[in-house]
């Protein structure tokens, strides 16, 4: 009975999402674009507190097979729904480019989190999906490519992932820094400098060095800056943008080694972002062959999403993902 229910709120939250909901402001554009699902209200299990430790065994809490949207041929098909967490899938395609993205809400900032392939100074990397499935993410993207000392353009800079700082600050003034706090909050330091980045650590809980930042405070960057990104080149893309409290845009384009796509430079990628009016701050990630989206499509296994007629994988060296902190009835005490 339990099952049946879960499965006929979530085949309504589909078609919810699935059909309309757009703003006035996207209708007028003409554009569609798929709205942000609403967390639902079940007796059947509790939400609990994911630990900040990245290797606490209560990061594996597992997604709910029945939470999984699809419905084959659709235009915007797949997502996933639980107490703690939606996530609805779209499509489009701009200049020339397909792209994907997935709106996300969850219930507590302790669920937006990362995970290293290796320590740092190490050089191991893991397929994006293999990550995934590891922390049994709901929905997981490449991030910052944080290499080891000997890579110059990453041993520059900040990094801390769940709370930790995994080296000393190291900021030239040169990169944008991404800094996500305990509320989950987004913000970005545009060129930053070790000051900026210290009077940011008291409450930040992840920080990323590269981008640049794309739109901060909700307007479009005008200051891309010179970083060695291929700024001026047509490529894949990818970025995390928060959209409202505890609400993201995970967005990736294809490029010219994906059939049918030519790829964005990056400020014909911050123009695509903008198109997106509820991005407060958006941020560049890793690009290229590097540019991954993994998601269990159809509540099957963990696979890379975007640019599905690529069969190109690289291997990342850390991700971020969403985790579910629903523990269903039956699993609750044991």
């Amino acid at each position: 009975m339990k099952k049946k229910l879960l499965a006929c709120l979530l085949a309504a939250l589909c078609l919810v999402g699935m059909a309309g909901g757009e703003s006035a402001e996207i209708q007028e554009r003409g554009e569609t674009l798929v709205p942000v699902l609403e967390l639902p209200e079940l007796p059947s299990g509790q939400l609990v507190e994911i630990p900040l430790d990245q290797n606490s065994q209560k990061i594996s809490i597992p997604p709910v097979e029945e939470g999984y949207l699809y419905a084959e041929g659709e235009e915007n098909p797949y997502g996933y729904v639980d107490p703690s967490i939606t996530v609805n899938i779209g499509t489009g395609r701009r200049d020339d480019t397909n792209y994907i993205y997935a709106r996300v809400k969850i219930a507590s900032a302790s669920q937006l989190r990362t995970l290293m392939a290796s320590p740092v100074g190490h050089q191991s990397t893991t397929p994006g999906h293999d990550l995934a499935k590891r922390v049994q993410a709901v929905l997981a993207i490449n991030g910052d490519w944080p290499g080891g000392d000997s890579y110059t353009k990453r041993a520059k800079g900040a990094l801390m992932r769940q709370g930790k700082l995994l080296r000393k600050v190291n900021c030239d003034g040169k990169w944008d820094v991404l800094v996500i706090d305990g509320n989950g909050d987004l913000k970005i330091l545009p060129k930053a400098r070790n000051a900026d980045v210290e009077a940011a650590m008291e409450d930040a809980v992840q920080i990323f060095t590269f981008g640049p930042g794309l739109v901060i405070d909700g307007q479009p960057n005008e200051d891309l800056g010179n970083i060695d990104i291929g700024m001026n080149k047509q490529a894949q893309r990818m970025a995390i943008c928060q959209t409202g409290p505890l609400e993201y845009l995970l967005l990736t384009t294809e490029g010219p080694e994906d059939p049918g796509s030519v790829g964005m430079t990056v400020p014909q990628f911050v123009e695509l972002i903008s198109s997106f009016p509820e991005v407060i701050n958006a941020y560049n990630l890793d690009g290229g062959s590097s540019s991954t989206m993994v998601f269990r499509k159809g509540g099957k296994n963990w696979r890379k999403i975007n640019a599905p007629n690529n069969t190109k994988i690289r291997p990342l060296k850390d991700i971020i993902y969403f985790a579910s902190a629903w523990e269903q009835e039956d699993s609750v005490g044991e």
